[in-house]
């Protein structure tokens, strides 16, 4: 049994020649088989209506795409000629859906932190050794 369209609609165009080839030793199988070859017509019909329906689908979706294509460069001529007219800062160009230019508030540059001064120099120090106190009392 096949799963595709064409390979089920082959399926059963088989099945009928092989009924109609064998009619005379299955006449039971008479009545079964007229429906099925009405069933089988009605079938091809719609698979072909299918593929007609498929390929105008394809053609309106190819001229969509071309006509989404004119629109969008229309648009973007429309839209220049517009900041042309109004210019590029005009509020005016939102009521168009155009962004107006606006240049960003700049932060001021903070200033370098002043160097550190310079470490002071000192004159070396010199330990001095401690000197035992000698009283008079001894």
């Amino acid at each position: 049994m096949q799963n595709t369209r064409s390979g089920r609609l082959g399926d059963w165009q088989r099945l009928l020649l092989a009924l109609q080839d064998n009619q005379a030793s299955l006449p039971e199988l008479l009545a079964a088989s007229t429906q099925l070859e009405a069933l089988v017509g009605q079938a091809e019909d719609l698979f072909q209506q299918q593929a007609a329906l498929t390929a105008s689908k394809q053609e309106a979706s190819q001229q969509l795409i071309d006509l989404a294509a004119n629109c969008d460069r229309l648009a973007t001529v429309v839209r220049f000629t517009l900041k042309q007219h109004f210019g590029p800062r005009s509020e005016r160009l939102v009521e168009f859906g155009i962004q107006p230019f606006r240049s960003r508030v700049r932060k001021p540059v903070p200033l370098p932190p002043p160097p550190p001064p310079p470490p002071e120099q000192t004159a070396p120090t010199v330990k001095s050794e401690a000197v035992g106190h000698v009283s008079d009392a001894d």
